[in-house]
């Protein structure tokens, strides 16, 4: 059975389901990061988690293509 995603989920709930799975993982990575070195500031907090996401980002248009 050929089924595209987009046939599986409406717009709607794949970009709830995203932004779920993104917030859960940012928060994880927070209590890990905070686990690492508990001196860890909130600014300092923001800053790693926008590097990785701006890594993961990278990566997301490489591999789409979008170089």
């Amino acid at each position: 059975m050929d089924i595209s995603v987009h046939e599986l989920f409406t717009d709607r709930v794949f970009n709830a389901g995203t932004s779920f799975a993104g917030k859960q993982y940012a928060a994880g990575r927070a209590a890990e990061l905070i686990a690492e070195d508990p001196s860890r500031t909130a600014q300092q907090l923001v800053e790693k988690l926008r590097e990785e996401a701006d890594a993961a980002k990278l990566e997301f248009e490489r591999v789409r293509g979008d170089d």
